[in-house]
This record gives structure tokens, sequence and C-alpha cells, in this order.
């Protein structure tokens, strides 16, 4: 299923702890939800596969943090495997005096001698003061993947967290509520159509209802049938 025309996403739907649909992760979310509040807790590392919702986690940190007039810096070093990005491990040398430091897919560089260098000192910089750092990757720190042994000590300093993938019925359940959130009616036979028709993971799916949340609103509508599925995308 392919969108035909590219829509902006709803206000509403900006990461937050709300918006996020838990399944059997509430306990990750409430760690994070707590972080700004948590003395004793100075570092977090979260894992999980692709879709499982790890940078939403981290996003709705990042937001927290600014809302609350804290610095935070955020960034997905995704961004290192594009050559036009222009980062290097320059980077991870400029970044004093934030509250909160958020590394979203620090695996990516995982082997890289440069960067794995400079994520070290990092580490210890921070942690000579009193700001907090965030990672995320697809697995938990290893020496299978990093080459730099001390690092992978060091990124496990503080609490190891595994995100769970939601199954079908928490998707489910997921769709239902973020309609709710929006003020739409999402029939259950529109619902079980998304399902069978489009992508299965729960980002994919809740990007959906986004996006059919500026198309009710631009129609007019509550409430969300078949075929006005079919009107908002192209299924296979």
């Amino acid at each position: 299923m392919q969108r035909q025309i590219p829509l902006p996403i709803s206000e509403s739907a900006r990461p937050d702890f709300d918006n996020y649909a838990r399944g059997s992760n509430g306990l990750v979310v409430d760690m994070f939800a707590g972080l700004w509040r948590d003395d004793k807790v100075r570092q977090l590392f979260l894992c999980g596969p692709a879709q499982s919702g790890k940078s939403h986690l981290l996003a709705a940190l990042h937001g927290q943090y600014l809302s609350a007039t804290r610095r935070s810096f955020y960034i997905s070093l995704d961004q290192t495997r594009q050559q036009s990005s222009g980062l290097t491990p320059a980077l991870l040398e400029s970044l004093d005096n934030y509250d909160l430091i958020v590394l979203d897919d620090v695996d990516q560089v995982a082997g890289q001698p440069d960067w794995e260098t400079s994520l070290f000192n990092l580490i210890n910089f921070v942690r000579e003061g009193q700001g907090k750092m965030v990672f995320s990757a697809a697995s938990a720190p290893s020496i299978e993947h990093w080459k730099l042994a001390d690092l992978v000590s060091r990124l496990t300093w503080g609490p190891v967290l595994k995100l769970v993938p939601l199954n079908e019925a928490e998707v489910r359940d997921a769709m239902f509520a973020a309609a709710e959130q929006r003020g739409m009616k999402l029939d259950s036979e529109a619902a079980d159509f998304l399902l069978k028709r489009y992508r299965r993971d729960a980002s994919s799916l809740l990007s959906a209802i986004s996006v059919l949340d500026t198309e009710s609103l631009a129609a007019g509508r509550e409430r969300i049938t078949i075929p006005f599925l079919k009107q908002c995308f192209v299924f296979d």
C-alpha cells in the first residue's frame, strides 16, 4: 500500500509518552517518562527491533526536557550513513553543558574507531557532571559489534532496556486508542482491513491513523470505514 499524496503529520501525532502504544512495555515507558526527576539513573540504553518505537520514546524524552526548559540534545547517528550529512566524531566533542544527551541509532557507528573513541570520551565527560545520556540500538552492547571493550562496559553503566514488539491484539487496541484520541470513530471492520492489508508493525499502522486524521478533518467526517480507507490509500 502506498500513499497517493504525502500529508503532514498532525500536531497530535508528535511523539510523547501518552501517544506511545505501550503493550507489554509499560515499565520501560514509565522509566523513560520519570527519568527527568530520577537522580539515581544517569544513563539508559534502549534496544529493540526496527519499528518497535525506540525513536518515539527517545524523541518523547527529548521533548519532555525541552518543555521543562532544560537543555537537551538529540540526534540519530543513522545519519552518519549518508555522506552528505557531514557528521564527524567531532560532534560528540562539542556537547557541553546539556542536561540530557540523546543518541539514537548509536549502533550505526559501532566498529568505527574514531567514533568509538569520541563516544567513550563523551560518556566519561558526562559522568563527571550532572547530565544524563540515553542511547538506542537494535541490540544490547556487545564486544561482537564494538571494537573498544571499555566502551561496551560504559554503554552498560546504566540500565539496558529492551522493547517487546506489540502482538496483533495490542496493535489493534492501539489503533482504536489513537483514533479515539484524535476524535475519530474507527469501524471494527476498517481496523481489521488495515491489519490485513497494511504493514503489520505498530509504527506503520499508527502512522496510517495519523494520515487518516488529516484526511478525515479535510473531509469533515468522524467515522472511518473501509470505503474511506480506499479513498485515502492505494492498496496492492
